[in-house]
């Protein structure tokens, strides 16, 4: 009773203090509820102040804000054996710790699923027993007295993990969360290898071992793997030593000495051959199933010009002592990049016959960008996983961009955009978010796709050379550390001079993208009118600023100017002088944006015959296609069988495979595509 008078007298207060003109209270009353004879405006207005505190409270009760660091954890000591029958880990832990500011007199440490023994405080090499409570997700320890941001602490923990207890809840991106994970563990499926594996992204690492199990944390660690004598294991960092046990078993010790987040620690075991690589004085590993050598070769072998390629980019050496990437079996996920030591799905174990037409480039270069995006500089929670994931997509647009050209880079881009729009359609978020419902919810296309896209758009912004300025920046300022958003933002800022909030409040803080709507007047031809239109829905997007390219030919030469738009309706005139009749917006692809203007077939086939831009024949071949416009088709199928792009060519094939009929209507048509399965430079061996 007594609080919900005080409630009534708080929104009495708050109807009272409001200020509102009648007509505003008006306008309120009908966008909440419909009168009826019996409402007053002050019911009214009081359901909607209650809708209020009930919105505000949401939000800060659904706010998810970084781990807080009580403790330091400076370094993890594993000594781990393997129950192959039971599925089970027995290890015991030694962590060293400091308290990160205050006072602390007790320890709480993620550990799922465990069976946990005695715990011992280690001071002097002498041990003392700690009292503690478990409650099967963390385990909170009792300290003696009072230890302060001076002293360094180690505690011993003596446990058994049970990683296949309360298993399978996963998300569309990782699809379960055991940590750690046997493969037919007795060999009882034949064909099937024998394997151990771990995925710690998000928080799973603790299925396996004591930690804080925080993405702004940071460790160095000493992993002592107990493995039978016939397997081959692989951890973070350097293999320092190896003793053997006897009885068929063997102790390798892994160190890693750099600093690292709990989630980027991985250990894999099994029956792997090695094939070995270098870049410079870093040694790389591609470990696959034995028989596989030869394809794992194939499918890796740009590792070492990706590196250099990154490395000359970015202006930063890649920072670790070796790099390994390990194909599995039942992986749960694409890859994931752990730090020295990725792990890769089953896909790319290919032999050698197979491995002639690999096409994985995107996906090891994806975990190999992690390695400075992600492992290096970490995102502090999973509120900025686009820190990480962002950039690992757009090193798929870099790859490919110095590899194999930018109009196979923009067609790539193109596709990144597709996936982020068709995930719009029931989804729009803030790319930035702390209002997520599990952690596993972050890895979306909004993460990884849009996010991809946005640094693209900002790259073009600012230029290449400030673009990647910045990021140098930022990989050595935040070497080993973790950052948010605003860290990138300052950085960017810092090489360019240039204030970036407004980038930064639209495309990462906010959510949606533009709808934009145009008109092209062509009565002048000599100075044609571009009308564009921001027609996305205001009340929960914002008004864009964008940068939007115009282009056209004279006699064969590209010409363009940029538009600034800043406006929900804005004109350019372009003043072009020499009469055109056709240009074109954002022939590039590059922003992200729903683009709706009305063009003829006719225009798509000038299009397609005059754009220098892969991307743009693309999109003109595909729209003519779309269309059924014979006419127009029958004019560039020739002329797309030659084309330049490779992926051009590869849709008019697969155009003209389905519908046969175009084979008698176009001359000379049967022998081009002979002469391309014989001798085009894509074909497939």
């Amino acid at each position: 009773m007594k609080n919900s008078l005080i409630l009534s007298f708080a929104i009495g207060l708050l109807i009272t203090s409001s200020c509102k003109s009648e007509k505003n209270i008006v306008q309120d009353r009908v966008q909440v509820t419909p009168s009826t004879d019996t409402d007053s405006l002050a019911e009214v207005e009081k359901r909607r102040v209650l809708r209020l505190i009930q919105e505000k409270e949401a939000k800060i009760s659904g706010y998810k804000a970084s781990a807080r660091r009580d403790f330091d954890l400076l370094h993890t000591d594993l000594d781990l054996a393997f129950d192959w029958a039971r599925q089970a880990v027995f290890g015991k832990a030694r962590l060293k710790l400091v308290p990160y500011f205050y006072p602390q007199n007790e320890l709480v440490l993620d550990a799922k699923d465990f069976e946990v023994g005695a715990i011992y405080l280690i001071q002097e090499e002498e041990q003392r027993k700690l009292n503690y409570r478990y409650d099967e997700k963390q385990l909170k320890i009792y300290l003696p007295s009072v230890f302060t941001s001076k002293d360094t602490l180690e505690v011993e923990i003596n446990y058994t993990a049970f990683p296949e207890r309360n298993s399978g809840e996963g998300s569309e991106a990782i699809t379960d969360n055991k940590g750690l994970y046997f493969i037919d563990p007795l060999d009882t499926i034949p064909g099937k290898p024998t394997m151990i594996w771990t995925q710690g992204e998000t928080e799973h690492n603790s299925k396996w071992f004591p930690t804080i199990d925080k993405p702004n944390e940071r460790h160095t660690h000493l992993f002592k793997l107990t493995v039978p004598d016939s397997l081959v294991s692989i951890s973070n960092g350097e293999l320092i030593k190896q003793e053997q046990l006897g009885n068929g078993f063997r102790k390798d010790y892994w160190e890693m000495n750099l600093p690292h987040a709990p989630y980027l620690a991985a250990i894999a075991i099994g029956d792997f051959g090695k094939v070995e690589a270098k870049w410079r004085d870093i040694p790389l590993g591609y470990y696959v199933e034995k028989g596989f050598e030869k394809g794992a070769a194939k499918v890796f072998e740009n590792t070492p010009e990706m590196i250099g390629f990154f490395e000359e980019k970015l202006g930063v050496n890649y920072p670790w002592p070796k790099y390994d990437q390990i194909v599995v079996q039942d992986f749960v996920s694409g890859a994931m990049e752990n730090t020295t030591a990725s792990i890769f799905y089953e896909d790319l174990r290919l032999n050698e016959r197979e491995a002639i037409d690999s096409e994985w480039d995107y996906i090891i270069a994806h975990e190999l960008f992690h390695q400075w995006f992600g492992d290096l500089v970490t995102t502090e929670s999973w509120a900025n996983l686009t820190l990480n994931e962002a950039f690992a997509n757009y090193s798929e647009y870099l790859w490919n961009e110095h590899k194999y050209g930018e109009d196979q880079a923009a067609l790539k881009l193109v596709s990144e955009m597709e996936g982020y729009f068709a995930e719009s359609e029931t989804k729009q978020v803030d790319l930035i978010r702390f209002d997520y419902v599990e952690s596993e919810d972050m890895f979306d296309s909004h993460s990884y796709n849009k996010g991809g896209v946005i640094l693209h758009m900002l790259r073009k912004h600012l230029s290449d050379t400030a673009f990647f300025e910045g990021l140098k920046l930022y990989l050595t300022k935040h070497a080993f550390q973790s950052v948010e958003v605003h860290d990138l933002r300052l950085a960017l800022e810092q090489v360019s001079g240039e204030d970036l909030n407004w980038f930064f409040n639209q495309w990462f803080l906010d959510k949606g993208h533009p709808e934009l709507f145009f008109e092209v007047d062509y009565s002048q031809p000599e100075n044609i009118l571009i009308s564009a239109f921001q027609v996305q829905d205001l009340e929960n997007t914002p008004l864009y600023q964008l940068p939007i390219e115009v282009s056209w030919y004279e006699g064969g030469i590209r010409k363009s100017k940029t538009m600034r738009m800043t406006q929900a309706f804005q004109q350019l005139a372009l003043e072009n002088g020499t009469p055109v009749t056709q240009v074109y917006i954002d022939e590039g692809k590059n922003l992200l944006a729903r683009r709706t203007q009305e063009m003829s077939a006719d225009q798509f086939a000038i299009q397609f015959k005059e754009s220098k831009l892969g991307v743009a024949r693309y999109e003109a071949l595909d729209s003519l296609v779309a269309r059924e416009a014979k006419d127009q088709l029958l004019e560039i199928l020739p002329m797309a069988l030659k084309d330049s792009f490779w992926s051009v060519r590869e849709n008019v094939l697969g155009f003209l495979q389905n519908d046969p009929e175009w084979r008698e209507q176009v001359d000379g048509l049967e022998e081009t595509v002979y002469e391309l399965a014989e001798n085009d430079p894509k074909k497939t061996r």
